[in-house]
């Protein structure tokens, strides 16, 4: 009788272990807001996330350009991209308490180290200063970027259901960004170039490279498995 009594009881024990659900310690994302990131370049940006442990895990993310933005009449550069970089980051609340289970929102913090590069064409407008020339004329030339750095990364992993989650995140760093020009004919010393979109002109003209703050936004879509 204690026999079958210690069977019953093994077989019990199984079953109620086969009903348990198993952890979840990957996740694939896609990067939505990348995928219209005129300020530096859209991609399509796939990220794998791989829990090393209950408070832990690490972000793998790539991405490709999808299309050129530029308006350039010549093309002196075939345009291409991509972006890379590697996240390691620690979900706070079960970081400081361990009996902390999985909720629908879970704040992270991370260290992320990433790279990008690119090139493209652009094309400016620029007026002769020295003898005053008020004939607008028009440079197209080609651009090639890099751009690495560091950030901080703080975000919010939202559980919709058991698979899908949402991950809207900040990034707060550093970057050297090293930009060339080729074909180029607008001298700074010699032209003055229209202000109508002197922002975007800044982000491809060689003297837009050096170290600077880099801040960017993120959301993530993806489904655990």
């Amino acid at each position: 009788m204690k026999r079958i009594i210690l069977i019953l009881i093994m077989m019990l024990s199984i079953f109620i272990y086969s009903q348990e659900s198993k952890e979840n310690n990957w996740a694939i994302k896609i990067n939505a807001i990348q995928l219209s990131d005129f300020a530096s370049f859209p991609t399509l940006q796939l990220s794998v996330e791989r829990k090393i442990n209950y408070y832990s895990s690490l972000n793998i993310e790539i991405g490709y350009q999808l299309y050129d933005v530029s308006a350039a009449d010549t093309i002196f550069l075939k345009p291409k991209g991509f972006k890379t970089n590697i996240e390691g980051r620690i979900y706070l609340q079960k970081l400081f308490n361990s009996r902390v289970k999985t909720k629908r929102n879970e704040l992270y913090a991370g260290i992320q180290v990433f790279y990008r590069e690119n090139q493209t064409n652009n094309f400016m407008r620029y007026v002769v200063i020295d003898p005053i020339n008020l004939n607008e004329y028009v440079d197209d030339f080609g651009v090639k970027k890099t751009a690495k750095g560091i950030n901080l990364t703080f975000g919010d992993q939202i559980s919709v259901s058991k698979k899908v989650l949402l991950e809207p995140f900040i990034v707060l760093g550093y970057m050297n960004r090293k930009i060339i020009n080729t074909n180029l004919e607008y001298d700074e010393s010699k032209h003055s170039f229209s202000m109508n979109h002197a922002f975007l002109l800044g982000n491809n003209l060689e003297s837009g490279s050096g170290n600077m703050f880099n801040f960017g936004l993120g959301f993530r879509v993806g489904y655990r498995f």
